[in-house]
Protein backbone atom coordinates (compact mmCIF):
# COMPACT_ATOMS: atom_id res chain seq x y z
CA UNK A 1 0.00 0.00 0.00
CA UNK A 2 1.08 3.69 -0.77
CA UNK A 3 1.89 5.85 2.70
CA UNK A 4 0.23 8.61 2.53
CA UNK A 5 0.44 12.03 4.30
CA UNK A 6 -3.50 11.74 6.18
CA UNK A 7 -1.93 8.22 7.64
CA UNK A 8 0.34 10.03 9.39
CA UNK A 9 -3.11 10.80 11.95
CA UNK A 10 -3.26 6.97 11.58
CA UNK A 11 -0.23 6.33 13.31
CA UNK A 12 -0.41 9.48 15.99
CA UNK A 13 2.96 10.90 13.95
CA UNK A 14 0.75 14.56 14.44
CA UNK A 15 4.02 16.92 14.42
CA UNK A 16 5.36 15.02 11.00
CA UNK A 17 1.47 15.50 9.34
CA UNK A 18 1.66 19.06 10.44
CA UNK A 19 5.23 19.46 8.80
CA UNK A 20 3.99 18.26 5.78
CA UNK A 21 1.25 20.88 5.09
CA UNK A 22 3.63 23.64 6.26
CA UNK A 23 6.53 22.38 3.84
CA UNK A 24 3.75 21.78 1.00
CA UNK A 25 2.03 24.94 1.95
CA UNK A 26 5.61 26.81 1.58
CA UNK A 27 5.81 25.55 -2.37
CA UNK A 28 3.08 28.02 -3.34
CA UNK A 29 -0.26 29.86 -1.64
CA UNK A 30 -1.96 31.18 -4.24
CA UNK A 31 -6.32 32.84 -4.78
CA UNK A 32 -8.72 30.40 -4.93
CA UNK A 33 -10.64 30.51 -7.72
CA UNK A 34 -14.19 29.91 -6.32
CA UNK A 35 -13.59 32.13 -3.15
CA UNK A 36 -11.79 35.50 -4.48
CA UNK A 37 -11.10 36.00 -0.83
CA UNK A 38 -9.52 33.16 0.37
CA UNK A 39 -5.91 31.77 -0.33
CA UNK A 40 -5.48 28.06 -1.15
CA UNK A 41 -2.33 25.82 -1.43
CA UNK A 42 -2.61 23.93 -4.90
CA UNK A 43 0.45 21.69 -3.80
CA UNK A 44 -1.64 19.73 -1.06
CA UNK A 45 -3.85 18.34 -4.23
CA UNK A 46 -0.73 16.77 -5.36
CA UNK A 47 -0.90 14.36 -1.65
CA UNK A 48 -3.93 12.57 0.12
CA UNK A 49 -3.70 15.14 3.14
CA UNK A 50 -7.00 14.18 3.79
CA UNK A 51 -8.75 17.66 3.56
CA UNK A 52 -11.74 18.74 1.82
CA UNK A 53 -10.02 21.16 0.33
CA UNK A 54 -7.16 23.41 0.37
CA UNK A 55 -8.33 26.68 1.30
CA UNK A 56 -6.31 28.24 3.95
CA UNK A 57 -8.46 27.89 6.24
CA UNK A 58 -9.42 23.98 6.14
CA UNK A 59 -4.95 23.98 6.25
CA UNK A 60 -5.44 25.60 9.72
CA UNK A 61 -8.10 23.46 10.45
CA UNK A 62 -6.29 20.31 9.93
CA UNK A 63 -3.28 21.72 11.62
CA UNK A 64 -5.02 22.62 14.92
CA UNK A 65 -6.71 18.72 14.86
CA UNK A 66 -3.42 17.57 15.23
CA UNK A 67 -1.86 19.72 17.37
CA UNK A 68 -4.95 19.10 20.12
CA UNK A 69 -3.80 15.29 19.43
CA UNK A 70 0.03 15.94 20.05
CA UNK A 71 0.01 13.84 23.25
CA UNK A 72 2.71 15.68 25.75
CA UNK A 73 4.93 18.35 25.79
CA UNK A 74 6.80 19.84 23.05
CA UNK A 75 10.04 21.48 23.31
CA UNK A 76 10.48 25.49 23.11
CA UNK A 77 12.15 24.95 19.86
CA UNK A 78 10.02 23.07 18.13
CA UNK A 79 7.16 25.40 19.63
CA UNK A 80 8.65 28.38 18.07
CA UNK A 81 9.03 26.95 15.20
CA UNK A 82 5.59 26.02 14.45
CA UNK A 83 4.11 29.43 16.27
CA UNK A 84 6.28 31.54 13.27
CA UNK A 85 5.40 29.10 10.51
CA UNK A 86 1.84 28.81 11.28
CA UNK A 87 1.26 32.55 11.56
CA UNK A 88 2.43 33.15 8.14
CA UNK A 89 -0.86 31.12 7.08
CA UNK A 90 -3.00 32.79 9.62
CA UNK A 91 -1.79 36.27 8.22
CA UNK A 92 -3.10 34.89 4.93
CA UNK A 93 -6.65 33.66 6.09
CA UNK A 94 -9.79 36.05 5.72
CA UNK A 95 -9.46 39.21 8.05
CA UNK A 96 -12.43 37.74 10.21
CA UNK A 97 -10.80 34.48 10.81
CA UNK A 98 -7.51 35.43 12.37
CA UNK A 99 -8.20 36.59 15.83
CA UNK A 100 -9.88 33.31 16.26
CA UNK A 101 -6.90 31.34 14.53
CA UNK A 102 -4.44 32.84 17.02
CA UNK A 103 -6.83 32.17 20.22
CA UNK A 104 -6.95 28.55 19.40
CA UNK A 105 -3.72 27.06 17.48
CA UNK A 106 -1.24 29.63 18.77
CA UNK A 107 -2.96 29.45 22.09
CA UNK A 108 -2.88 25.53 21.90
CA UNK A 109 1.41 26.14 21.94
CA UNK A 110 1.60 27.44 25.01
CA UNK A 111 -1.12 25.36 26.91
CA UNK A 112 -0.29 23.30 30.38
CA UNK A 113 0.09 20.32 28.16
CA UNK A 114 2.42 21.43 25.10
CA UNK A 115 4.47 23.70 26.77
CA UNK A 116 4.80 22.10 30.32
CA UNK A 117 7.87 20.12 30.23
CA UNK A 118 6.71 17.84 33.37
CA UNK A 119 3.42 16.75 31.29
CA UNK A 120 3.57 13.18 30.13
CA UNK A 121 0.94 10.46 29.57
CA UNK A 122 0.22 8.52 32.98
CA UNK A 123 2.36 5.92 34.55
CA UNK A 124 0.18 2.81 34.04
CA UNK A 125 0.39 -0.85 35.12
CA UNK A 126 0.73 -3.33 32.08
CA UNK A 127 1.34 -0.49 29.26
CA UNK A 128 3.93 1.11 27.59
CA UNK A 129 4.97 2.73 24.40
CA UNK A 130 6.48 0.67 22.00
CA UNK A 131 8.13 2.18 19.05
CA UNK A 132 7.56 -0.03 15.46
CA UNK A 133 8.53 0.22 11.80
CA UNK A 134 5.91 0.19 9.01
CA UNK A 135 7.53 -1.05 5.91
CA UNK A 136 10.97 -0.86 7.07
CA UNK A 137 10.74 2.91 6.51
CA UNK A 138 8.06 4.91 8.49
CA UNK A 139 8.74 4.45 12.43
CA UNK A 140 5.80 5.56 14.86
CA UNK A 141 4.97 4.77 18.41
CA UNK A 142 1.72 2.86 20.26
CA UNK A 143 1.01 1.71 23.51
CA UNK A 144 1.17 -1.77 23.75
CA UNK A 145 -1.13 -3.35 26.98
CA UNK A 146 -0.85 -7.03 28.73
CA UNK A 147 -4.39 -8.04 28.66
CA UNK A 148 -5.22 -10.74 31.61
CA UNK A 149 -8.57 -12.94 29.73
CA UNK A 150 -10.57 -12.61 32.92
CA UNK A 151 -10.35 -8.63 32.44
CA UNK A 152 -10.67 -8.62 28.96
CA UNK A 153 -14.04 -6.44 29.04
CA UNK A 154 -11.81 -3.93 30.15
CA UNK A 155 -10.42 -3.15 27.08
CA UNK A 156 -11.78 -1.22 24.01
CA UNK A 157 -12.93 -3.62 20.68
CA UNK A 158 -10.83 -1.54 18.63
CA UNK A 159 -7.27 -2.65 19.60
CA UNK A 160 -4.88 -4.92 18.10
CA UNK A 161 -4.56 -8.43 19.69
CA UNK A 162 -0.52 -9.31 18.79
CA UNK A 163 -0.49 -12.85 17.04
CA UNK A 164 0.55 -15.66 19.30
CA UNK A 165 3.59 -16.68 17.70
CA UNK A 166 5.14 -13.01 18.07
CA UNK A 167 4.19 -13.51 22.07
CA UNK A 168 4.49 -17.20 22.77
CA UNK A 169 7.59 -17.27 24.97
CA UNK A 170 6.75 -14.34 26.80
CA UNK A 171 4.84 -15.81 29.74
CA UNK A 172 7.33 -18.66 29.85
CA UNK A 173 10.08 -15.84 30.45
CA UNK A 174 7.90 -14.10 33.00
CA UNK A 175 7.15 -16.46 35.30
CA UNK A 176 11.10 -18.33 35.08
CA UNK A 177 11.70 -14.28 36.28
CA UNK A 178 9.42 -13.86 38.85
CA UNK A 179 9.94 -17.49 40.00
CA UNK A 180 13.44 -16.40 40.60
CA UNK A 181 13.04 -12.90 41.68
CA UNK A 182 9.74 -12.59 43.18
CA UNK A 183 8.42 -16.23 44.58
CA UNK A 184 6.39 -15.00 47.05
CA UNK A 185 4.01 -13.81 43.71
CA UNK A 186 1.66 -16.93 43.45
CA UNK A 187 0.05 -15.86 39.85
CA UNK A 188 1.71 -17.86 37.43
CA UNK A 189 0.02 -17.30 33.87
CA UNK A 190 0.29 -19.28 30.93
CA UNK A 191 0.09 -18.48 27.01
CA UNK A 192 -3.46 -18.61 26.92
CA UNK A 193 -4.29 -16.77 30.27
CA UNK A 194 -2.77 -13.65 28.05
CA UNK A 195 -3.27 -11.12 24.61
CA UNK A 196 -1.38 -8.63 24.24
CA UNK A 197 -2.76 -5.52 22.20
CA UNK A 198 -1.57 -2.85 20.13
CA UNK A 199 -3.19 0.45 21.06
CA UNK A 200 -4.29 1.26 17.55
CA UNK A 201 -6.33 -0.90 15.28
CA UNK A 202 -4.50 -0.80 11.54
CA UNK A 203 -3.96 -4.20 10.27
CA UNK A 204 -2.61 -3.59 6.85
CA UNK A 205 0.03 -1.48 8.52
CA UNK A 206 0.64 -3.60 11.03
CA UNK A 207 1.22 -6.34 9.19
CA UNK A 208 4.25 -4.94 7.66
CA UNK A 209 5.77 -3.84 11.16
CA UNK A 210 8.01 -6.80 12.45
CA UNK A 211 6.05 -7.62 15.33
CA UNK A 212 8.66 -9.28 16.62
CA UNK A 213 9.89 -6.89 18.30
CA UNK A 214 7.03 -5.95 20.74
CA UNK A 215 8.62 -9.16 22.90
CA UNK A 216 10.32 -6.76 25.48
CA UNK A 217 7.86 -4.37 25.19
CA UNK A 218 5.31 -7.41 26.02
CA UNK A 219 7.32 -9.07 28.69
CA UNK A 220 7.80 -5.44 30.43
CA UNK A 221 4.15 -5.30 30.32
CA UNK A 222 3.30 -9.04 32.08
CA UNK A 223 5.78 -8.47 34.73
CA UNK A 224 4.22 -4.89 35.71
CA UNK A 225 1.28 -6.37 35.78
CA UNK A 226 2.38 -9.45 38.79
CA UNK A 227 3.70 -6.90 40.18
CA UNK A 228 1.16 -4.31 40.43
CA UNK A 229 3.54 -1.45 39.40
CA UNK A 230 2.74 1.27 36.83
CA UNK A 231 5.23 1.54 34.00
CA UNK A 232 6.23 5.35 33.76
CA UNK A 233 4.68 7.71 30.95
CA UNK A 234 8.35 9.03 29.78
CA UNK A 235 10.07 5.66 29.05
CA UNK A 236 9.53 4.26 24.82
CA UNK A 237 10.53 0.51 23.96
CA UNK A 238 11.72 -1.41 20.90
CA UNK A 239 13.34 -4.83 20.58
CA UNK A 240 12.34 -8.28 20.45
CA UNK A 241 12.60 -11.49 22.66
CA UNK A 242 14.96 -14.57 21.30
CA UNK A 243 13.69 -18.19 22.77
CA UNK A 244 16.70 -18.10 25.76
CA UNK A 245 14.51 -14.65 26.78
CA UNK A 246 17.50 -12.72 25.43
CA UNK A 247 17.04 -9.99 23.23
CA UNK A 248 18.18 -9.47 20.06
CA UNK A 249 19.84 -6.27 18.60
CA UNK A 250 16.71 -4.79 17.23
CA UNK A 251 16.54 -3.00 13.52
CA UNK A 252 15.17 0.46 12.36
CA UNK A 253 17.02 2.05 15.22
CA UNK A 254 17.95 5.68 13.39
CA UNK A 255 14.39 6.12 11.76
CA UNK A 256 12.39 5.17 15.55
CA UNK A 257 14.84 7.52 17.64
CA UNK A 258 14.29 10.12 14.95
CA UNK A 259 10.56 9.64 15.33
CA UNK A 260 10.65 9.99 19.09
CA UNK A 261 12.86 13.30 19.04
CA UNK A 262 10.15 14.47 16.40
CA UNK A 263 7.12 13.31 17.68
CA UNK A 264 7.71 12.73 22.00
CA UNK A 265 9.10 15.51 23.43
CA UNK A 266 8.00 14.01 26.86
CA UNK A 267 10.46 10.71 26.25
CA UNK A 268 13.51 10.90 28.09
CA UNK A 269 14.44 7.09 27.93
CA UNK A 270 14.11 4.67 25.16
CA UNK A 271 14.82 0.82 25.69
CA UNK A 272 16.46 -0.98 22.88
CA UNK A 273 18.25 -4.29 23.21
CA UNK A 274 22.17 -4.59 23.57
CA UNK A 275 23.94 -3.96 20.45
CA UNK A 276 21.59 -2.03 18.61
CA UNK A 277 23.63 0.14 16.07
CA UNK A 278 22.36 3.87 14.82
CA UNK A 279 24.02 7.00 13.85
CA UNK A 280 21.73 9.60 15.13
CA UNK A 281 22.70 11.89 17.18
CA UNK A 282 20.73 12.09 20.62
CA UNK A 283 20.35 14.82 23.10
CA UNK A 284 21.90 14.27 26.39
CA UNK A 285 18.18 14.59 27.57
CA UNK A 286 17.55 11.32 26.42
CA UNK A 287 19.09 7.98 27.77
CA UNK A 288 19.16 5.53 25.73
CA UNK A 289 19.55 2.13 28.09
CA UNK A 290 20.83 -1.17 26.37
CA UNK A 291 19.49 -4.05 27.88
CA UNK A 292 20.27 -7.92 26.86
CA UNK A 293 16.57 -9.07 28.50
CA UNK A 294 13.83 -8.65 31.02
CA UNK A 295 15.84 -8.38 33.90
CA UNK A 296 17.73 -5.42 32.94
CA UNK A 297 14.71 -3.96 31.11
CA UNK A 298 12.63 -4.30 34.96
CA UNK A 299 15.81 -3.05 36.64
CA UNK A 300 15.64 0.17 34.13
CA UNK A 301 12.50 0.52 34.13
CA UNK A 302 11.29 -0.25 38.36
CA UNK A 303 14.52 0.70 39.79
CA UNK A 304 14.06 -2.79 42.09
CA UNK A 305 11.21 -0.93 43.65
CA UNK A 306 7.95 -2.16 43.30
CA UNK A 307 5.05 -3.44 45.55
CA UNK A 308 2.57 -6.51 45.88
Amino acid sequence: MNFTPKQHLELDNFIQYVDEILHKCDKGIEFCKICPNEFVCAELEKDDFGLENSTISEVLTAIQHALNKVPGYLNPEKRNDLREHIQQYINESPVHERGVWEDSILDLLLDGKLADPSYKPAAKIGETRVILTYNARISFSTHLNCLYLKSEHTRTHAAFHLPPENTANCARIVNQYIQAKHPEIPSRPTTGDIKYCLGKNMPEILRKCDLNETGLAAVLCSYSTLIRSPIPGNIAITGGLDMDGGSPPANHLDGKIGMVLRELHFIDTIIIPTGSSFSTRVPDYVQMVEVSGLEEAADAVFKSDFSI
